[in-house]
């Protein structure tokens, strides 16, 4: 179950402890949720993952509080977690968020952008393209979330926390969705394509609206894959309130 560098690390570390054990565990933890590793609903044993990495049980238990405020597991009795399911509601939260903190990131981002930046987010439109055509959604997510970094940065550390913890949350969503949908490689490639012209040429509200409607139009159309009845109403709203004020 663990990953394979992370236990190295530990292995290679010796005898790891107090913080930098629970460090350790955390992160991965953390990845192998997010990536799919420990699937939504499983339940994990706290006894078990310590054998597994081959720490005390002490830091598996402070990561696991650490992944519970995130919203990642939920404790269950007998020193047991649960990776969090899949909700509509939590998935609209996430989106909702997004759209209102990256756009005002991006708004203030955009006039900054150097010709280097541009010519390194065209870089990675183009590693984007590479690995949607084959089809490999790991390789994918490396120039795409590059791409989107570009336009987010450089701010605060709350704000650049909250983005960066909103978009890690997402990509468990965003996984099943582009794997199990043909025609999404092309409408983020599309879309991520309008936001960098939009940049290119200097229209900077332009560019705002894109990233907006991108975000919307991902998490509606994952709203749609997991229950089409679902009335997505603060997607809706928040997409309403960043259009008219750009």
């Amino acid at each position: 179950m663990a990953d394979r560098v992370v236990q190295s690390a530990i292995t290679e570390a010796g005898p790891v402890t107090g913080k930098a054990a629970v460090e350790l565990v955390h992160d991965l933890l953390r990845k192998q949720i997010l990536d799919g590793r420990l699937a939504p609903g499983v339940v994990v044993s706290q006894a078990q993952l310590a054998r597994d990495l081959g720490v005390s049980r002490s830091p598996v238990r402070e990561a696991c509080r650490l992944l519970e405020s995130e919203g990642l597991v939920d404790a269950r009795h007998n020193h047991r977690v649960q990776v969090a399911e899949f909700s509509l509601e939590d998935l609209e939260e996430i989106y909702a968020s997004r759209l209102v903190l990256e756009t005002l990131a991006v708004s203030l981002k955009l006039p900054r952008l150097s010709r280097t930046d541009l010519d390194d987010m065209e870089d990675a439109l183009g590693g984007m393209r590479v690995s949607a055509a084959e089809r490999d959604y790991d390789r994918f997510t490396v120039p795409h979330d590059r791409f989107h970094l570009f336009l987010v940065t450089d701010f605060g550390y709350r704000m650049s926390r909250q983005i960066g913890q909103l978009v890690d949350h997402a990509q468990r969503y965003r996984r099943v969705y582009t794997t199990q949908t043909p025609m999404a490689w092309d409408v983020v490639l599309r879309q991520d394509t309008r936001i960098l012209e939009a940049v290119r040429t200097g229209d900077f509200t332009a560019a705002t609206e894109e990233l907006a409607r991108h975000l919307a139009s991902t998490a509606l159309s994952m709203i749609a894959l997991i229950d089409p009845s679902y009335d997505p109403l603060l997607v809706r709203a928040a997409l309403k309130q960043v259009c008219r004020e750009t």
